[in-house]
C-alpha cells in the first residue's frame, strides 16, 4: 500500500459486506436457476458470495429470508391489463397468467399467502378495476377480489406439490388392488380419466370462480 492510502473497512481476505437487497436478489436468482434446489441459509450464502453467519445479521432464520424473497417476487410480478373484451375473459386471463408466473416459485408460495407487505396491492387494484363495472357493493367486491387471488395462489401451490398424474394413477392403482372390492369398484373406473381431469381442472376452477362472481352480481 502506498504512503497516505487508508485501509478499507473490509479486512484483507474478508468477503465484502452485502446489503439485504443483494442477498434477496441472489437468493431469488438461485431459485430461478434451480427451482428444485432446497433453499437453505448455506446455499443462499454461497450464491451471494458470503458466509452463512453474515446472512443472520439481516435474517434471523430461514423463514424470514424466504418471506423477504416472496415479497421481492410479488413486487416484480406487476400485473398488466389482461386480454379480453368482457370481464369474464379478463378474469380468466388474469388467473391463467398469474398461475404460470407463480409456478416457478413453489417454495415461496406459502410465504406469498402470508405476506403483510403492500406488495400485492397492484394485483388487487387490477382485479378491483376489472370487476368494479359490475356494480357490486364494497363487501361483495372485496369478496370477489379475495376469491380470485386466493383461488389462484392456492391452486398454484397445489399444482407444484402434487405428483405427476401418471405417478398418481400408478400409485392409486397399486394401492387399490389391496383395498375392499367396494372401493375398487367405485374408484377403479375413474383412474384412467385422472390425467385428463388434472389437465382440465384449472379451467374448471376458473369457470366456478367466475360463476360465483356472476351470482354475487345477480344478487
Amino acid at each position: 500500500m502506498a504512503a497516505g492510502e487508508t485501509m478499507t473497512a473490509r479486512g484483507r481476505g474478508r468477503p465484502p459486506r452485502l446489503s439485504c437487497d443483494q442477498i434477496v436478489g441472489a437468493a431469488v436468482a438461485l431459485l430461478e436457476r434451480e427451482p428444485d434446489v432446497t433453499l437453505t441459509i448455506k446455499r443462499v450464502a454461497e450464491a451471494a458470495g458470503s458466509a452463512p453467519m453474515a446472512l443472520y445479521r439481516y435474517f434471523p432464520d430461514r423463514d424470514a429470508l424466504l418471506q423477504a424473497m416472496a415479497d421481492r417476487v410479488m413486487t416484480d410480478l406487476q400485473p398488466s391489463r389482461p386480454a379480453g373484451d368482457t370481464w369474464q375473459e379478463q378474469v380468466g386471463a388474469w388467473m391463467r397468467t398469474a398461475r404460470e408466473r407463480l409456478r416457478p416459485y413453489s417454495q415461496l408460495l406459502p410465504y406469498m399467502a402470508a405476506t403483510r407487505q403492500p406488495v400485492g396491492l397492484p394485483a388487487l387494484a387490477r382485479l378491483a378495476t376489472i370487476l368494479r363495472p359490475l356494480g357490486l357493493d364494497e363487501d361483495d367486491l372485496a369478496l370477489a377480489v379475495i376469491l380470485i387471488g386466493s383461488t389462484t395462489l392456492s391452486h398454484a401451490l397445489y399444482e407444484t406439490r402434487r405428483r405427476p398424474a401418471e405417478e398418481t394413477v400408478a400409485g392409486l392403482t397399486e394401492a387399490l388392488a389391496l383395498r375392499p372390492q367396494t372401493e375398487r369398484e367405485a374408484v377403479g373406473p375413474l383412474l384412467p380419466g385422472f390425467p385428463s381431469a388434472y389437465a382440465r381442472l384449472y379451467d374448471t376452477v376458473i369457470e366456478h370462480a367466475i360463476a360465483a362472481i356472476e351470482s354475487l352480481a345477480a344478487g
